[in-house]
């Protein structure tokens, strides 16, 4: 059984990279959490979302090659990060689930 993750090497495949072609041209906000930007073809969806005039927001704990373009960079942890906005967003506090 093989997770639903990409290894280094791998490629991906060519129905993923079209969603992820057209959710880019359907977004408002480009929103990178967690990613270094550094594999591609990956790493190339949110410089196509800033050629297409649309905001990048990054939040990762180091440097990423495409900070200089984005809008709003955090480096901190994501889930430090992410949970007050889900209480705000929720109304509550909530715990971070995290993978098993």
């Amino acid at each position: 059984m093989k997770p639903a993750t990409i290894s280094f090497g791998q490629s991906l495949e060519e129905n993923t990279l079209s969603r992820a072609a057209q959710a880019t041209a359907e977004c408002d906000l480009f929103l990178v959490i967690g990613s270094s930007l550094v594999v591609y073809p990956a790493a190339g969806f949110p410089l196509m979302a800033v050629q297409q005039g649309k905001p990048l927001a990054i939040i990762n704990i180091q440097e990423t090659p495409h900070d200089h373009l984005a809008s709003v960079v955090l480096h901190t942890s994501a889930g430090d990060t992410l949970q007050p906005v889900m209480e705000n967003l929720l109304g509550r506090s909530m715990p971070i689930p995290l993978p098993s």
